[in-house]
């Protein structure tokens, strides 16, 4: 099955905007491990994704395993990057 999000596009993050569950988020891993998924919950212990490309599952991350998150703005393909 092939990535979702493909080489070349470009994921347009926002720090500054809350998370909302059914929206997709940017998670980067205390261990390096960057990946975009989609919200299905967060709370104080543990933030629940699932995958984007429907090979993979869900995956629930302890907080303490998690460097970064931030929601996705949009995901933008390469015929759209001005340069």
């Amino acid at each position: 099955m092939a990535p979702a999000i493909r080489n070349g596009w470009v994921v347009w993050c926002e720090p500054n905007h809350s998370l909302i569950p059914g929206e997709y988020v940017m998670v980067r891993r205390v261990n390096g491990e960057c990946m975009v998924k989609e919200l299905l919950y967060e709370n104080q212990d543990e933030v629940s994704l699932m995958a984007v490309n429907d090979g993979y599952g869900r995956l629930t991350i302890p907080r303490n395993e998690i460097e970064q998150i931030h929601y996705v703005g949009g995901i933008v393909p390469p015929s759209k990057i001005k340069y």
